[in-house]
């Protein structure tokens, strides 16, 4: 096997739970709260949309440029999911004209 074929940076091997593996040891630690389970100290983090993805990822590329060993695989992890949401978004948003096309054409 060559080097190249072992080590391809263009195609990340990750897990969701990874990646929020990662982004969670990049915060600073919670708090603990007395009286709450310590699940709760450390809620997951809100759903980004694309675009905030991208600009995430663009700070890990900022990382991995300052030698941030994990950082590139994080940065193309959030790119992928970015351009991903990007298709579902659209292919949504051409189902719902199209339904709409065809109440309007009384096709429904």
């Amino acid at each position: 096997m060559y080097y190249m074929e072992h080590h391809n940076a263009s195609s990340p091997q990750w897990t969701s739970k990874g990646l929020l593996e990662l982004l969670r040891a990049s915060l600073p630690p919670a708090r603990k709260v007395p009286g709450r389970p310590a699940e709760e100290a450390n809620p997951p983090p809100p759903r980004l949309d694309s675009r905030q993805l991208t600009e995430t990822a663009n700070a890990w590329r900022r990382r991995s440029a300052e030698g941030d060993e994990g950082a590139e695989s994080v940065a193309a992890a959030l790119e992928y999911l970015a351009t991903r949401r990007r298709s579902q978004d659209k292919r949504a948003r051409i189902q719902a004209m199209g339904k709409r096309l065809s109440q309007l054409m009384q096709l429904s």
